[in-house]
């Protein structure tokens, strides 16, 4: 699935002055927007999920705010739902940063996920209805809030010019918690990887002189 990269390196806001001014640092605190998109999940879309009610797209907006010290970098980010589910998300990681050579950045770096109730139900709870519908595969169950996940991401960067850079992402969360004891989990698997690969292009525009 496309997943966009976003960033915002030069701000300038009128009354406020200069907010983010373009230069690297090291050292400091950062704020950003923070977001997440899940797209629709239907009972058709595995045998392990047969009987279960459709859940429509969800989107999460909400911020983030790190500290970086020199070759490593803390962060906490907390988004809304809204959509498909309502709820809250958080997510914590922490990213130890190399550049080995020219033009080259590797990440890497634990993580770990909270979820509300809103989202564990909606994602991994199962309703009476739904086991009934899945023949006996699924049983009952409700899912409470607490931490959905722990894991392990990395990056490796590559700038090709000035303006694009190429990346390689890859990431392993462990369900735990209410996740882990999910049916719906214990039909699929506790252990969930991604992998991605795609380039960025950094442009600039001035829309105050």
């Amino acid at each position: 699935m496309p997943y966009p990269i976003i960033a915002v390196s030069r701000f300038y806001i009128p009354g406020l002055g200069q907010v983010a001014d373009g230069e690297e640092k090291t050292c400091g605190i950062s704020v950003y927007p923070s977001f997440n998109f899940y797209g629709e999940r239907k009972a058709s879309d595995s045998n392990d999920l047969e009987g279960t009610r459709t859940v429509d797209w969800s989107l999460e907006l909400g911020l983030g705010v790190a500290y970086r010290y020199d070759w490593v970098r803390g962060f906490v980010e907390v988004r809304q739902g809204f959509n498909g589910y309502s709820g809250q998300v958080a997510d914590f990681g922490l990213d130890f940063i190399a550049e080995p050579a020219e033009n080259v950045t590797l990440v890497l770096g634990p993580r770990a996920t909270w979820s509300s109730s809103g989202f564990m139900d909606t994602y991994f709870g199962v309703t009476p209805t739904e086991a009934m519908d899945s023949g006996g595969n699924l049983q009952a169950y409700n899912a409470n809030s607490g931490f959905r996940s722990v894991g392990l991401a990395a990056r490796a960067s590559y700038g090709l010019t000035d303006d694009w850079t190429f990346h390689v992402q890859g990431g392993y969360d462990r369900l735990v918690g209410d996740a882990a004891d999910s049916p719906i989990t214990e039909r699929g698997s506790e252990n969930q990887f991604t992998l991605g690969a795609g380039v960025t292009y950094r442009f600039a525009f001035d829309v105050f002189e």
